[in-house]
């Protein structure tokens, strides 16, 4: 997470930095629970109602703050104005804004504004937005996806990823009922993806001109086929750049391998499983889970862009990401320990 610019007591002590770049801004505060970090729904109702207010497509930087009263220690409190901060940017994530926008900082109980401790249970959001005559302020959108069996059409609970271009992906999950919460979005292309055990993925491009139709809502539905585990094949030499999804050149080798495998198997489905060495001994929060999903989700799928230029069919193939979630050696004791964490699992599937 980027930490903000801080000038005087906080990110801005008045609205230069806006009028430099002829942007606007507008700052609120939401509210916390005594000894709480949660984002409550009427304070997510309040960020909403700015992004919707605002025009996600119009935002330059959001600023966001957190703070505490003055009960409990200076450490304790330390640590929860950051986790307000953290909720927050999470809250704002959540509803669609990149986390590239967004810039955070904490203060503790050092920035006291009120004898009354309610208010000072807080975080500070600071929007820069463009109002110039050349945007249109075209609110965010919001999208709903369904998820259902192709074959009975009956409601699947899926894991879905939200795939923005040149963006951070999110994650969600869509419900007993198969379908998602509303999912709020900015104006560019999208990819969402569904999967769920024993089924094939499924994917949907949402294009910019859906985006751009007068509707408030979206909504999609993302059919599954069931199948069945008929083989595996685990590849260990299959190597990438460090925090990166770009696959190194000494990986050749065993990407013939598995190219080898496929040609083989000309009939057979393909799911691709990217995972990562994350020993279970390091700090783990929202922010690393999601980060570690993410990376072994678009390591996987560098795989599959791999396997469909070398002339497999995207049709055969799947992917997904399953982070650190099925390490070998959960405490990797040695470097040939931590590489057999970080492989390719290739399944093999036939429909049923």
């Amino acid at each position: 997470m980027l930490l903000g610019i801080s000038l005087g007591t906080g990110f801005f002590s008045s609205s230069a930095f806006a009028q430099l770049y002829s942007l606007t801004s507008v700052e609120f505060f939401i509210y916390f629970d005594s000894d709480s970090y949660s984002v409550n729904d009427d304070q997510q109702k309040l960020l909403n109602g700015k992004i919707l207010e605002i025009g996600g497509t119009n935002i330059k930087e959001i600023y966001v703050e957190g703070h505490t009263d003055s009960f409990a220690t200076e450490e304790y409190n330390a640590v929860l104005a950051q986790n307000r901060a953290v909720s927050t940017v999470s809250a704002l994530e959540q509803m669609g804004v990149p986390s590239r926008f967004i810039k955070m900082e904490s203060f503790g109980e050092s920035q006291l504004i009120s004898e009354d401790q309610k208010s000072n249970r807080r975080a500070k959001v600071f929007f820069v937005y463009e109002t110039d005559n050349k945007t249109t302020l075209n609110p965010p959108k919001f999208i709903v996806i369904k998820t259902i069996d192709k074959r009975t059409k009956k409601a699947i609970n899926a894991t879905l990823g939200f795939d923005y271009k040149d963006q951070e992906m999110r994650f969600s999950r869509s419900g007993k009922s198969g379908v998602s919460s509303a999912f709020n979005m900015l104006s560019e292309e999208l990819i969402v993806s569904a999967e769920a055990p024993n089924y094939l993925s499924s994917y949907i491009t949402v294009p910019s001109s859906d985006i751009e139709k007068p509707v408030d809502t979206l909504v999609y539905t993302l059919e599954l086929e069931k199948v069945q585990i008929t083989g595996k094949f685990t590849f260990q030499n299959i190597y990438f750049f460090t925090d990166s999804d770009e696959i190194r050149p000494e990986s050749t080798p065993e990407l013939h391998k598995l190219l080898a495998v496929l040609q083989r198997q000309k009939d057979a489905y393909i799911e691709i499983q990217g995972h990562m060495n994350y020993p279970m001994d390091r700090p783990m929060n929202s922010i690393q889970n999601r980060y570690n999903l993410e990376l072994s989700f678009k390591r996987a799928k560098a795989i599959n862009d791999y396997l469909v230029v070398s002339g497999v069919k995207q049709e055969r193939l799947t992917y997904k990401g399953m982070a650190n979630t099925r390490m070998k050696f959960k405490l990797p004791a040695s470097r040939q320990e931590e590489d057999q964490n970080k492989r390719v699992e290739i399944y093999t599937l036939k429909k049923i």
